[in-house]
């Protein structure tokens, strides 16, 4: 699994949400959240934002620039 996939997977366990809130929140499927935590599957831009605001994380934590899980204000 390669590491963008691991820290969104970690991201959304972190903010106690379900794959199944999150498909029906962003209004796609939760076979897909499963593939973007699986590394099957890479999201595009305006998703990975999507993500980074549900989950409250800023880039630099989900591209493992970072150790810390660094919050959103």
């Amino acid at each position: 699994m390669n590491h963008f996939a691991e820290r969104l997977r970690m991201a959304r366990k972190k903010a106690g949400l379900s794959q199944e809130y999150v498909a029906e929140i962003l209004s796609i499927s939760q076979s897909n959240i499963s593939k973007y935590e699986n590394g099957e599957l890479e999201p595009n831009l305006k998703l990975i934002n999507l993500f980074m605001n549900l989950y409250k994380v800023d880039a630099n934590y989900l591209f493992s620039k970072t150790e810390e899980d660094t919050r959103q204000k």
